[in-house]
């Protein structure tokens, strides 16, 4: 059997077995499309995926679902989260000595790495890494695994 006997009566008698199998396929076809549109929802609610939204490659269902992801904010005075694929604070000062901690809010994996001896291993979401500047400097770090992301911490 072919998709043009599941899609085609071959006589009237055949008419209710073609209405049931006519049935099947749509919904087949709409489970499978509510699937992809939820799918692309959701991929598009946070990093690339937003980036291709508001590029319009998502149209009609799942970009109305869409709302941009916002990044979240510290923890605490010395924190930096790291969510919606960017570092807030992207720049951050702080006193010599002080330990500075980088959470990573997102699902995707991410890195802290830069100048002084920042070199965290990849952080899976929830993960944290943290760092005590002991010498004042500007300190510039980004995500190894997306080179967009920037951030800054000032230490005087």
């Amino acid at each position: 059997m072919d998709w043009v006997d599941i899609m085609t009566p071959r006589s009237v008698a055949d008419s209710s077995k073609w209405t049931r199998r006519r049935r099947v396929a749509i919904v087949l076809v709409a489970a499978a499309t509510a699937t992809s549109l939820s799918t692309a929802g959701a991929w598009a609610g946070g990093g690339h995926g937003r980036h291709f939204a508001e590029h319009g490659y998502f149209r009609g269902a799942a970009t109305v679902a869409m709302a941009p992801a916002t990044p979240g904010a510290p923890v605490a005075a010395n924190d930096v989260a790291i969510a919606g694929f960017a570092f807030s604070p992207s720049t951050l000062t702080v006193s010599k000595g002080t330990e500075v901690t980088w959470i990573n809010e997102d699902r995707a994996p991410h890195t802290v790495t830069g100048a002084g001896g920042l070199n965290s291993p990849v952080l899976r979401g929830g993960d944290s890494y943290s760092f005590t500047f002991h010498s004042a400097g500007t300190f510039s770090y980004g995500c190894d695994i997306h080179p967009f992301m920037h951030g800054t911490i000032v230490v005087k």
